[in-house]
């Protein structure tokens, strides 16, 4: 499997789906949440039948 961390999901996506197995991408949010709009791939794991790929969105730009 390729390393997609740090990716942006689309591109993982792509890069991922080349391999032929299903991918699953799986939210994660911290507990007061965010208002991010950068979604980055931040863990994935890779089974038998699949390929999980935990997300998360980061904000990026900087609001006064």
């Amino acid at each position: 499997m390729r390393s997609v961390l740090g990716l942006d999901l689309k591109t993982a996506e792509t890069l991922l789906s080349a391999s032929g197995k299903p991918v699953r991408f799986v939210e994660v949010r911290s507990k007061k949440g965010g208002r991010g709009d950068d979604k980055r791939v931040i863990k994935t794991v890779e089974t038998d039948t699949e390929t999980i790929v935990y997300w998360s969105a980061f904000q990026t730009e900087i609001t006064r």
